[in-house]
Parts: C-alpha cells; structure tokens; sequence
C-alpha cells in the first residue's frame, strides 16, 4: 500500500481479536506501517463502545486502557497496551467543531475501550502515534454519522491525523456462536455474505448516499444491525475520506459463525 491513507473503518470483532489477529490483524499492521510511512501524527477513533448525549473526545495526555468486558480469558485482562493522548489535539478538535456549530465536550477522565485499543495492537504493535477517542452521540443516524466525518476528516488533514471507525460490518449477537473457534469455518448466514457484497459494492463506487441511507436501502440491514451502533462507524470513516477517495478491501474473516471482519481503507493518490 503506497497511496496516502485518509481514514480507515475497522471490524474490531469480539475482544478476543486482541489475541487472535489472524488475517485481518495482520492486514492491520500492514496498514499501520504505512500510517507510520506517512508520518501521521495522531488517529482519531469512533467506537461504538462509548455512548454519550452529544459528541466528547478523550482529552488526558494517557487515558487509561479499560477492559469492558466480561467472562473471557484471564491473559486478555492482562493486556494493558500504553497508549499516548493527545489532549492539545483534542482541544483544537473541540474549538474547530464547535466553531462550525457541532460542540464538542472534553473528557480527561475517559479511557479508550477495546473498539479503540485493541485495533490500535495490531496497528501499531511496537507502539504508535498518540490517539485520540471520540464518543458515538445516541441519536447519530448514518446520515449525520457521515456529516460528522465530513468535519472531523477535514480537521484530520489539517493536522496530519487519520481518521478510524471502529465496529463490525456485521453484528448480531442472536446469530452468533460464540463457544465456536473463532477461527472456525462455519458456514454463516446468507444474508452476511449479502449484506457485505452490497457494502463493497456501494464502496466501490463510491455511493456515499447509500452507505449514509444503508439502514433503508441495504438488504438485510435489521438483521445484520439490530442495532446500529457498530455500523455508524463506516459511514463516519468515508464521511471523514476526500470525495475522490479509492476504497482498498482488506482480508476479511468471519467469526463465531456471523460476525464479520471486514475492513476498508479510505485512499489518496
């Protein structure tokens, strides 16, 4: 990968991918070598684990990494990544949004959670630059998602920073099996490989529309989102990418029989 990255949607799956990288971790720190070629200065991350009334970003100078989660393995609760804030960063993120009508609070108290920290392991694992977290707001559509992005990529560009969504192309606890191996090969539900060939398709040229309208347009999309949380962030990441951004597919895996890994990388000649 060569060409300059904008912003990046993340499957981060379930906590378990912080120990099982598989392809799609290793995809990542692919990615995350070139994140490092280009000398980006900071990420900006959306997780979908962090619910708020209005938009807030981490503003300490090392959030603590929380573990929120509950009844995995002992060694995952041992992993404790150091991960730098970027507090002046995210004070500007705050003036500019604000200046555009978009109020932004400041959160020195607020850890990242896994849908930051553990995409960031396989990102950036020998350390990386600083992160900064941004909070979902409870009544993001895929339209404002997507609105936001717009504002948050462009402040991005200005200071060098890349912009991350963090969530799942699919996310259905009801139709997952998680006492299966995570790397196991059963055959998932039809309406994921559907769900995702429609995404990569709209991603492929470029249907900003669709991807921000996908909860009315999409086949599948109640199945594959009951809630739409996790999907919020793909919108935001292209929201977030230049217009005439080129949309590279990473590797993807399924996991516990629907959970989908799939990521994109939003690019710039």
């Amino acid at each position: 990968m060569t060409a300059f990255i904008d912003s990046i949607f993340i499957s981060h799956g379930a906590p378990t991918y912080a120990m099982d990288p598989g392809l799609p971790g290793k995809a990542l720190e692919q990615v995350g070598q070139q994140l490092v070629a280009q000398g980006t200065s900071a990420l900006i991350v959306l997780s979908p684990h962090w619910r708020s009334a209005r938009l807030a970003v981490t503003s300490h100078s090392a959030p603590v990494v929380v573990h929120d989660f509950h009844g995995f393995p002992k060694a995952l609760y041992e992993l404790k990544p150091e991960i730098s804030g970027a507090p002046q960063l995210a004070g500007k993120l705050a003036e500019a949004l604000g200046g555009q009508g978009q109020p932004v609070e400041l959160r020195p108290q607020q850890g990242f959670d896994h849908g930051a920290w553990v995409p960031y392991l396989h990102l950036f694992p020998e350390g990386g630059p600083p992160m900064l977290q941004l909070s979902m707001p409870v009544d993001w559509t895929g339209v404002t998602a997507m609105k936001a992005g717009n504002a948050v990529g462009e402040f991005a560009r200005q200071h060098n920073a890349v912009v991350v969504g963090s969530g799942s192309l699919t996310h259905n606890f009801e139709d997952m099996d998680l006492r299966s191996a995570p790397d196991g090969k059963p055959t998932p539900p039809a309406y994921v490989t559907e769900f995702t060939d429609w995404i990569k398709d709209r991603l492929s040229v470029g249907d900003a529309q669709a991807i921000a309208q996908a909860a009315q347009e999409a086949p599948h999309f109640a199945r594959a989102h009951p809630d739409d949380d996790h999907y919020l962030p793909l919108p935001f990441a292209m929201g977030a990418a230049r217009h005439e951004a080129m949309v590279e597919v990473l590797p993807e895996e399924i996991r516990y029989k629907a959970l989908s890994m799939q990521s994109f990388v939003f690019t710039r000649a």
